[in-house]
C-alpha cells in the first residue's frame, strides 16, 4: 500500500494530499531483528535473522494495510506534517519440519509543526510506533495446565510464578513444618520471611507446573521521541525526549545487585526492605517488607523467576540538549567566514523510570556500567 498526492475521498472524508494505492507485493512496516524485535518504520528485510536468533529461517507473509494517511499542508510556512499507518502482519517459520506463526500488528505516527514571527522561530516534533504480536503456534511441549503456555502470548512474555506474600511465623507448627493446608514449594525448605507462591492448579504443591506469565516481553510495545527547537537572533534551544513502555525486565538478570549477601556478596539498597522479625531488639518489618529475609547461603525458593523479580521497565529520557549560538554572518564574512557557533551540549541527562527510581537500575542496561551521561563544549567554524 502506497500514498501519493491529490484530493480524495475516503471514507466520505475529503481528504487533501492523500490517497491511497494497493500494491501486488504487500509489504510490512516492520522489521524482524535478531531478537525478533519489530522496528515500526522499516521493511521487513526476509533475508535477516529470524525470530529468537533462529538459524537458516524461511518466511512468508499475508500482510494487510488497516489504515494508510499522509498530510502536507500547502502553507509551507508552517511546514505542518502529519504521517500515520498501520498494518498487520502474519509471520510464518519453517525450519526443519518445526513451524512457528505470529500474528504482528504494527502503527507508526509522525508529526511536525514549524512556525516563524519576525526573529524568533520554533519547532516541534514526535513520533511514536506501537507494535504488538501473538504467538499463534509454535513446537512448545505441552503444559500440564493451559496457563503456563507461551502459545497465545506476545513474544517474550516472562512465564513464572505468583507470589503471594512472604511465609509468616503462624504458617509453621513448632517443629518448622508447613502447616496442613498450606502448599508446599518444591523447591527446597522455606522458613519464615521466604517466598510464598500462589498454588495455581490447587494440588497442593508450587512447582513448576503452576507458572503462568507474570510481566509482558522484555521487548516494547510502544517507542516514542518528542522533541523541539526555538531560536531568536542567533541563540538556539534544542531538545529531544525519548523512551519505550510496555515491557518488562527480570532483575535477576542482575544478580549481583539483587541477591543480598548471598555467596559473601555484597547488599544493595534494595535489601533496605528485607523481611525481618527480631521482637528482643525490636524490628518487626513483616507489615512493610518488599524483600525476603537476609541470608548469606543459596536460597532456590526465593531466587525464582516470578512476579517477586518480574518490574514495569517503562522510561523516558532527555537524550539530547543543546544549546547554541550563531553569531554575525554579514561579519563574519569579511573574514572568509561563513558560518561561526559555539555550542553547549549534553546527553542522557536525565531518566525518568520506576525501575531507576526504586532499584536503581537502568531500563536500557540492567547490569554493569551504565548509560553514559556526557557534556560537550564546542567550536563550529565554516570556511
Amino acid at each position: 500500500m502506497a500514498l501519493g498526492g491529490g484530493t480524495f475521498l475516503v471514507q466520505n472524508k475529503v481528504l487533501p494530499g492523500a490517497y491511497i494505492n494497493f500494491v501486488s507485493r504487500p509489504r510490512a512496516m516492520g522489521s524482524l531483528g535478531e531478537r525478533g524485535v519489530v522496528c515500526v518504520g522499516m521493511e521487513l528485510d526476509w533475508g535477516a535473522e529470524g525470530m529468537a536468533a533462529v538459524e537458516a529461517a524461511d518466511f512468508r507473509t499475508d500482510s494487510k494495510m488497516l489504515f494508510g494517511y499522509d498530510y502536507l499542508s500547502d502553507e509551507m510556512k508552517d511546514m505542518r506534517e502529519l504521517f500515520l499507518h498501520a498494518r498487520t502482519v502474519k509471520i510464518y517459520r519453517l525450519n526443519s519440519g518445526e513451524k512457528a506463526a505470529a500474528t504482528v500488528g504494527s502503527m507508526t505516527a509522525t508529526a511536525k509543526y514549524a512556525g516563524k514571527s519576525g526573529d524568533f522561530s520554533y519547532r516541534v516534533n514526535g513520533i511514536v510506533s506501537y507494535a504488538k504480536n501473538t504467538i499463534d503456534y509454535m513446537n512448545e511441549v505441552t503444559p500440564a495446565n493451559a496457563f503456563s503456555a507461551k502459545t497465545g502470548r506476545p513474544y517474550g512474555t516472562f512465564i513464572g510464578l505468583e507470589a503471594e506474600r512472604f511465609y509468616d511465623i503462624s504458617d509453621f507448627d513448632n517443629a518448622g513444618n508447613l502447616k496442613v493446608g498450606i502448599p508446599t514449594p518444591a523447591f527446597g525448605a522455606v522458613q519464615p520471611g521466604d517466598v510464598k507462591y500462589k498454588d495455581l492448579d490447587k494440588n497442593g504443591v508450587v512447582d513448576q507446573n503452576d507458572v503462568t506469565a507474570v510481566g509482558k516481553s522484555p521487548y516494547p510495545e510502544w517507542y516514542f521521541s518528542f522533541g523541539g527547537k526555538i531560536a531568536y537572533k542567533g541563540f538556539d534551544l534544542e531538545v529531544l525526549f525519548q523512551g519505550a513502555a510496555g515491557m518488562s525486565v527480570n532483575i535477576l538478570d542482575n544478580k549481583n545487585q539483587v541477591m543480598a549477601f548471598v555467596n559473601n556478596g555484597n547488599a544493595y539498597d534494595i535489601a533496605k526492605g528485607a523481611w525481618a522479625y527480631y521482637p528482643e531488639q525490636g524490628i518487626d518489618t513483616r507489615a512493610s517488607a518488599t524483600y525476603p529475609r537476609l541470608t548469606t547461603e543459596s536460597n532456590e525458593n526465593n531466587y525464582q523467576t516470578s512476579s517477586m523479580w518480574v518490574k514495569n521497565a517503562d522510561y523516558l529520557k532527555i537524550r539530547n540538549l543543546e544549546l547554541g549560538y550563531n553569531f554575525n554572518v554579514i561579519r563574519l564574512q569579511k573574514a572568509g567566514i561563513d558560518n561561526l557557533r559555539v555550542y553547549l551540549s549534553a546527553q542522557n541527562l536525565a531518566t525518568f523510570s520506576g525501575l531507576l527510581k526504586k532499584y536503581h537500575m537502568d531500563p536500557e542496561k540492567l547490569s554493569g556500567y551504565p548509560t553514559v551521561k556526557s557534556y560537550n563544549v564546542g567550536v563550529s567554524i565554516t570556511f
